[in-house]
């Protein structure tokens, strides 16, 4: 049985386990020793420690600690669907041991204190490493600026609207000349609400079957066209959340082309489902933006196997099942993923798309590099957290409420058989989570 750790000092090897480090450019087999605050390769007899906690690593890969660009953990004001705590234990369970908070709490992460407490509070309740992408405009109302160099001074990796995307163009030049100055990432929900008016799901032959108002998958692409060109203007940096079709794709591609300090995201529910998996109106599908067409799903596949696409990040969007029993309409938009994000990744693995290094990047390295991290996303490379992850990559599982920790259990992949199984994960140099 699946077993959490409070942090405690207890050193382990694990031997003769693959190390995959695609940072410091490491691919090979190794013994790992982890203790408080340190990793250390291939250690010497003399530096295990008698009572050290022996794993044998056959058949296992050791990858640095996941890191997921999107999350939402709900505190304060929705601890209902989720909290710290409880997100902390869906991503250990899913070797994630960095998250990026988005700022739609209640009260929104718009201030210096707010930023601040959620630091803290995963500290208080022992939890995984939480940076906090803080609210771009006061209230995430889209009207005035936050003082982006405080929220930065308290601790933020990023600023965002998260799902309302700074439509004025005036308000969100300023923003990126803020963002210029102090090299802070904007992260963007790229949506036209001009024309998607927050419709459920694309418009198409599903959404015609099902009777529902479908918004045009255009409405993501002409977001991120016009961000890319107040780039350009401002020399900000740039990252698209959740980029979700073949439009948006193509100007981020030409945005890199250009040398712009452009990046982009996908989530594993974009590269494994499409549109027909709403045909019964489910609200499992239900997210914004809400799944694609098949055409969309095949270029976002070749995104991630030509590195255009910089990383995964799950979007994890915890609701109640009341919330998520209201119809497709109704229903908010969200799912969660951080137990089957890297199972996803081995799904496409298994189906040639990326190769087991491809998919390791995607999670470790990749996203590193978006946040600017050198900390971040390896175990070999001098100054790095000690953060681990070990995953079995033969090992099968059918995701069911039971394989999923967090308090919510609104996942797209109820039921899927995945591949590859996160078997313990260490913060720190801690062993905090076991299968």
């Amino acid at each position: 049985m699946p077993e959490f750790f409070e942090p405690r000092d207890r050193a382990t090897l694990v031997s003769g386990v693959r190390v995959i480090d695609i940072a410091a450019d490491v691919d090979r087999s190794a013994d790992v020793l982890l203790a408080p605050g340190r990793i250390t390769l291939d250690p010497r007899a003399a530096d295990v420690p008698d009572d050290a906690l022996r794993i044998d690593g056959a058949g296992l890969w050791a990858l640095p600690g996941l890191i997921d660009l999107q999350v939402h953990f709900r505190q304060p004001g929705f601890e209902h669907k989720e909290d710290i705590a409880s997100g902390s234990r869906a991503a250990l369970a899913g070797g994630v041991t960095t998250v990026v908070v988005m700022p739609n709490t209640k009260p929104t992460l718009d201030t210096a204190e707010a930023v601040a407490f959620q630091g803290a509070e995963a500290q208080r309740v022992h939890g995984v490493r939480v940076l906090v992408a803080a609210a771009a405009t006061e209230g995430i109302a889209g009207k005035r600026l936050t003082d982006h160099a405080a929220l930065q001074g308290a601790g933020a990796v990023a600023v965002t609207d998260d799902g309302y995307p700074l439509s004025d163009d005036a308000l969100m030049r300023a923003s990126l000349e803020q963002c210029a100055k102090l090299d802070l990432l904007f992260m963007q929900h790229a949506e036209d609400m001009s024309l998607s008016h927050g419709e459920p799901m694309t418009r198409g032959a599903t959404s015609e079957a099902l009777g529902v108002s479908g918004q045009p998958a255009d409405a993501e692409g002409a977001m991120v066209e016009r961000d890319v060109a107040l780039v350009g203007e401002t020399g900000a940096r740039y990252h698209v959340l959740h980029l979700s079709t073949a439009r948006s794709l193509r100007a981020v591609r030409a945005a890199k082309a250009k040398g712009l300090a452009v990046t982009c995201e996908a989530s594993p529910h974009h590269l494994l489902l499409t549109d027909e998996a709403c045909a019964g109106g489910d609200t499992h599908f239900k997210m914004n933006p809400p799944l694609r067409s098949e055409a969309d799903r095949q270029v976002l596949l070749a995104g991630i196997a030509d590195r255009s696409i910089d990383a995964v990040a799950t979007d994890h969007a915890p609701h109640s099942a009341e919330e998520k029993a209201r119809g497709f309409r109704e229903a908010p938009f969200g799912v969660i993923g951080l137990e089957t994000a890297f199972a996803a990744l081995l799904s496409l693995v298994e189906q040639g798309v990326i190769d087991d290094r491809r998919a390791a990047e995607l999670m470790t390295a990749g996203p590193a590099h978006v946040l600017r991290r050198a900390d971040l996303g390896s175990i070999a490379r001098p100054g790095s957290v000690a953060d681990l992850c070990l995953v079995d990559p033969a090992r099968r599982f059918t995701v069911s409420e039971q394989t999923l920790f967090g308090r919510s259990k609104n996942s797209a992949f109820l039921g899927r058989e995945m591949p590859g199984r996160v078997v313990a994960t260490f913060v720190d140099g801690r062993l905090r989570y076991r299968v």
